[in-house]
């Protein structure tokens, strides 16, 4: 008897386990299988944006493998492997948090957040059905700008006699889907048709209205800016000429940093750093936020 009650014990249980699982399964797929936001309007696309500027920066790489430093050999404090490597035009083994794989990574997550904002004002209906004019223009510029950072680091300068054989970087134009994707190399040519593309389709929307800070975004001087850049790069002068004189306006002279006033300034270097990151001076146009050791390597000026 004592056999059979055992025996019927571990078979409630048994049920008891199976439900427990049953239940389980059921709320466990009520549940999105991931915790992306699901961005369906105006405020969840602004504040996602935020993640569209790149958080590694390219100057201490392109810096130090440029002509304006000097090998001091092993005596100099900021001697380190990693800056070897890139002074020296070496494969990087080195890990830092401005190496170029960071670079290559965090500026594609960067393009990641832009395409999804993109595709989600796309279902609802476009930039002007949707009224997220401003903010389609803002996913558009990021994409191009980080794509523009990628082709000019990571591959030959464009040249309109060898820009079409050159191979660039992929240029991501939807939210990446599957597992393990399988992509193809642009082109120089290719990707810096689809930048030109990209500005001229966000340039007409570009605003200042819905930002608390203006220069933590691509405001209308900083898109003018960049796409001043890009087509000098282009060789395509005549829109070079015409973004430039956008930005600069009819007194481009006060858009100049006032070099007496920070002179005139109690020299400290934290004083300095304030003010020469100040978004309230016309001379910043754009200001981002990156993990840098480049004011240890250079100095604070």
């Amino acid at each position: 008897m004592e056999g059979y009650i055992m025996k019927m014990n571990k078979f409630i249980y048994a049920l008891a386990a199976l439900a427990l699982v049953a239940t389980s399964c059921d709320k466990f797929l009520d549940v999105m299988p991931d915790n992306r936001t699901e961005l369906n309007n105006q405020e969840k696309i602004r504040a996602f944006l935020t993640s569209a500027y790149p958080e590694t920066d390219y100057m201490l790489v392109t810096e130090f493998s440029s002509d304006n430093v000097d090998d001091y050999g092993e005596n100099n404090p900021n001697h380190d492997r990693f800056i070897d490597q890139v002074y020296f035009w070496e494969d990087i083994t080195e890990t830092d948090n401005e190496d170029t794989e960071n670079l290559w990574g965090n500026s594609y997550i960067a393009i990641a957040a832009s395409n999804q904002a993109i595709e989600a004002i796309d279902n609802m209906g476009g930039p002007e059905k949707s009224g997220l004019q401003a903010e389609y223009a803002e996913a558009l510029l990021t994409r191009a700008y980080n794509h523009f950072i990628l082709v000019t680091v990571f591959a030959q300068a464009y040249s309109k006699e060898t820009a079409a054989t050159d191979p660039g970087i992929t240029y991501m134009l939807q939210p990446e889907q599957g597992l393990n994707p399988k992509y193809e190399r642009n082109t120089v040519a290719e990707v810096y048709d689809f930048i030109d593309k990209d500005l001229q389709a966000a340039l007409p929307y570009v605003s200042d209205h819905y930002f608390t800070v203006p220069k933590y975004h691509f405001n209308k001087k900083a898109a003018y800016a960049f796409a001043t850049r890009f087509y000098l790069y282009y060789e395509n002068w005549k829109e070079a000429i015409k973004w430039a004189d956008a930005c600069l306006g009819t007194q481009p002279s006060s858009l100049l940093r006032d070099w007496k006033n920070v002179a005139s300034l109690t020299q400290d270097e934290d004083v300095i750093m304030e003010h020469y990151i100040d978004a309230g001076l016309s001379c910043n146009l754009l200001l981002l936020t990156a993990y840098s050791k480049m004011g240890l390597c250079f100095g604070p000026w």
